[in-house]
């Protein structure tokens, strides 16, 4: 039974001395931040110099390349998953478009999709 009393004494001094130092880091903060906040007050804002405008520089006009026919395109990428898929299975490539701007987790499952038969 002493004992008993004796682990829950340790316990509640414990966890008082915990809270008692997380009240002590909370008001060091707040003392802190009202100090940071003085200090900036107390500086007088320097004006921001104007950056300066370059020249306009001409842009050399680039004539677009003629669209492709997008049916020889659909036809390789056909044949390379056919290649890839090494089976008999009838599938058919509809439609083929660009993917951009994706995300970091939707490459990373596209190249471990890719790179898993390696």
């Amino acid at each position: 039974m002493d004992t008993l009393i004796f682990g829950l004494q340790v316990t509640l001094i414990g966890i008082g001395i915990v809270f008692l130092g997380l009240v002590v880091l909370i008001g060091l903060i707040k003392v802190i931040s009202l100090a940071m906040a003085a200090l900036d007050g107390r500086k007088k804002p320097q004006p921001v110099p104007q950056p300066v405008k370059p020249a306009p520089v001409p842009v050399p006009v680039v004539e677009e390349a003629p669209a492709a026919d997008d049916g020889a395109l659909i036809a390789v990428i056909t044949a390379a998953i056919a290649a890839m898929l090494d089976d008999s299975s009838a599938f058919v490539v509809r439609k083929v478009r660009r993917v951009s701007n994706t995300p970091a987790w939707s490459k990373a499952g596209r190249e471990e999709q890719i790179y898993s038969r390696f």
